[in-house]
């Protein structure tokens, strides 16, 4: 059977909702959908093509399903200035299209990730894109590595967030 092209947008769509309900007063923006994605990515919901990026892992083809969620209204997109993007559930949810593993699996990676900032997300899919691309070893230079990475956070400050995501013991 073939897929839907609308499963991306369904899944975006979902995602964006599980949040809004999980964490109504935290502000859903691209950064936080991209890494989210990532996650999904990496526990085999969706197979987006990331690389990295500034802001860490980036995949051109999440970019493109946001942007399809928001044009069938699936996802409504506001730019606030001196705020950013704010991203909320639309009126054409498509959930019928996935299915209960995959509605399974993003709850799990919302309610595990789902509160940590957007810097804190970004740090953390940058430790599990290094690890996962590169093999990093040992968790000390997984956090070298970050480190390197995003020169504007401290190593002290990488390694806590690491830590209370459990990407690091």
């Amino acid at each position: 059977m073939r897929e839907s092209i609308f499963k991306g947008p369904a899944l975006v769509a979902y995602l964006v909702k599980r949040m809004s309900e999980t964490y109504p007063d935290k502000q859903v923006g691209k950064t936080v959908i991209q890494k989210l994605l990532f996650l999904l990515t990496r526990a085999g919901v969706v197979d987006f093509d990331y690389a990295m990026y500034h802001y860490g892992p980036y995949s051109a083809q999440a970019f493109s399903e946001l942007n399809f969620a928001e044009d069938i209204g699936a996802v409504e997109i506001v730019w606030v200035p001196n705020e950013g993007y704010f991203i909320t559930p639309g009126d054409n949810s498509l959930e019928q299209l996935i299915d209960e593993k995959g509605k399974a699996e993003i709850h799990k990676i919302v309610e595990k990730y789902g509160a940590f900032s957007a810097v804190e997300l970004s740090i953390i899919t940058t430790a599990l894109f290094v690890r996962d691309a590169f093999g990093v070893g040992s968790d000390e230079e997984l956090v070298q590595v970050v480190a390197s990475l995003k020169t504007q956070y401290s190593m002290n400050r990488i390694a806590h967030i690491l830590k209370d995501s459990g990407v690091v013991p």
